[in-house]
């Protein structure tokens, strides 16, 4: 298995994961996705599952011992019209996983509350990109979730809400987050995931190693 190691500030390394670092990725899932369906959380068997398909994808941030940050990809085409979570995910096995796919896509993200405004997010989106140049792949795909949509639930849709992130009018923790790490945004993907906090919804988004690359 080809693997990544990187030593960040803190102490922190950032690796590619091993076998005995699975159950400690599942109950980071749990931490941070309390609003997510079960069906869409990964498990320990599934994260096992995404090294022995695409080891190249997988990476973890540990502080000593503790998974403090986690991350799940694997190549895909450009996926043209709505699809969702489990729909491009194969239901978390990853079989969808395509070995010349153009693209990385980012299926999973996950930085520990107490680890969070240290930059760990940002190192893993970039050792991705690297990951995808060194690939040949054109970038990164991902869908942000708008999880800010919760505080305003009250008072607009889902709708209007990934309407104004589109637009630059408001601000989110995920979405805007992942715009100052290089993505641009293409188009909200509703009913993409079944998470209350986020309306249920996502935005897909790339970040291209050409600058040139457009997507519509």
């Amino acid at each position: 298995m080809s693997s990544s190691f990187y030593e960040l500030p803190n102490n922190y390394i950032l690796r590619t994961p091993s076998e005995e670092h699975a159950s400690r990725q599942a109950e980071l899932q749990l931490i941070v996705f309390p609003t997510l369906a079960k069906e869409e959380l990964m498990t320990e068997k599934h994260y096992k599952r995404h090294l022995d398909i695409f080891p190249e994808g997988q990476l973890v941030i540990l502080d000593g011992e503790k998974v403090i940050a986690s991350s799940t990809a694997m190549r895909q085409n450009y996926p043209k019209g709505h699809h969702t979570f489990l729909d491009i995910s194969d239901h978390l096995w990853m079989g969808t996983h395509d070995p010349v796919g153009e693209w990385l896509y980012g299926l999973d993200l996950s930085v520990h509350p107490d680890y969070r405004r240290k930059g760990l997010g940002r190192a893993i989106y970039n050792l991705r990109h690297e990951i995808a140049r060194n690939l040949g792949c054109k970038g990164q795909l991902t869908a942000g979730m708008p999880i800010g949509f919760d505080r305003v639930k009250n008072k607009m849709t889902i709708e209007a809400y990934c309407e104004a992130l589109m637009n630059g009018e408001m601000i989110d923790p995920t979405v805007s987050a992942q715009i100052k790490c290089g993505f641009i945004l293409v188009e909200p993907l509703y009913h993409y995931l079944n998470d209350p906090r986020s309306g249920n919804a996502s935005i897909l988004m790339y970040r291209p190693i050409d600058p040139q690359t457009k997507l519509k």
